[in-house]
């Protein structure tokens, strides 16, 4: 037999199966850890995004506080924090914001106009060097707004959360480390928002502190609040009242009606009601003593009507104006006070008195 016609020995093949391997092999590797760098790619991506999305969260609700009418100033509280040393800042305040906390109302979902709204971490329980921010909202103000509600995570992730407030947008003022609006009546100036969040997922059994620095992205943001917050603190709800306008007169006298009857008694023919005239009634306010023996016959005089602005209360009632009052038994002076002018209105929301 020629040697043209023979086939591949067994050697020959076995080194050509483990060349075919060795490719193989090395083609695995290499598509393995194409598509694993695609995915950390992928994700820290995401993380390069999310940092900005929980930033812009936040900053809508500071942009949004809600300051009005709230008893004690008990809108905005930061507080400085840390968990087994590491910063953990928590931030409570009220907002505008449509709440993502909603009520049912016949078929549709309504959020809540303003809602309490905060900010709060706490340790990862899988991997405890990290923390989790939460963020709570609760649909009513109650009388504790800044406590209680619905958490929702925003990110498992977070390796240092905190906050600074300025008392003015100046580059050289300190930055405070809390602020309460209950105790300064104004929100700060600014806040100043540093987030840090691991870059990468780990595996449960990487969780070195230094492994998860060196893997850090960190986000900082300046967040102006509202001008004049101060101003806007004392704005209260003025109740309706019903007294005069600026400069105008004395209340009128009163004018008895002792019959109830809705007629006053200078105008009334059967002042008691009982039917008979009063000329003609032998007891004519009704009170059971005839006239002759009653030293007040005809009653007294009614109250007078409220005081203007600027001016006293009303006078009390006498027989001049009323010819069924008693001369000896006068109506009291009515109950008008001082009226409310717009410079009193004013000089009120100023001094925070509403």
């Amino acid at each position: 037999m020629s040697r043209r016609s023979r086939g591949f020995t067994l050697v020959e093949v076995l080194i050509a199966l483990a060349i075919m391997s060795l490719v193989m092999i090395a083609l695995y590797s290499t598509l393995n850890a194409t598509l694993h760098a695609r995915d950390q790619i992928e994700v820290e991506s995401r993380v390069v995004r999310l940092g900005p999305q929980i930033l812009d969260i936040i900053e809508d609700d500071l942009r949004r506080a809600w300051l009005l009418d709230i008893e004690g100033d008990r809108v905005f509280k930061g507080e400085s924090r840390t968990i087994d040393g590491e910063p953990a800042d928590s931030l409570s305040l009220l907002t505008n914001v449509d709440s993502s906390v909603s009520r049912r109302v016949d078929d549709e979902e309504i959020p809540a106009d303003v809602c309490e709204t905060g900010y709060r971490l706490r340790r990862n329980p899988e991997l405890p060097d990290v923390f989790e921010l939460w963020r709570r909202q609760s649909f009513h103000v109650d009388e504790e707004p800044l406590k209680d509600g619905v958490y929702e995570l925003l990110h498992d992730r977070v390796v240092r959360f905190q906050l600074r407030y300025l008392e003015r947008l100046d580059p050289l003022v300190e930055k405070l480390h809390d602020w309460d609006a209950a105790q300064r009546h104004r929100l700060p100036a600014a806040v100043e928002i540093e987030l840090a969040l691991e870059a990468v997922p780990r595996t449960l059994g990487d969780i070195g502190r230094q492994n998860a620095a060196s893997r850090t992205l960190e986000y900082r943001r300046l967040v102006a609040l509202e001008d004049h917050s101060d101003i806007v603190m004392r704005v209260h709800a003025i109740p309706p009242t019903f007294t005069g306008g600026e400069n105008l007169g004395d209340g009128g006298k009163g004018d008895g009606d002792i019959d109830g009857d809705g007629i006053p008694d200078s105008q009334d023919d059967d002042m008691d009601g009982d039917g008979t005239p009063n000329d003609s009634d032998p007891d004519i306010d009704g009170d059971g003593t005839p006239n002759e023996d009653d030293t007040s016959p005809n009653g007294g005089g009614g109250g007078g009507g409220p005081g203007g602005g600027n001016k006293g209360d009303g006078e009390g009632g006498d027989d001049m104006d009323n010819p069924f009052g008693d001369p000896t038994n006068p109506g009291g002076d009515g109950s008008g006070g001082n009226g409310d002018d717009l410079g009193d209105i004013l000089d009120d929301l100023l001094n925070g008195d509403g």
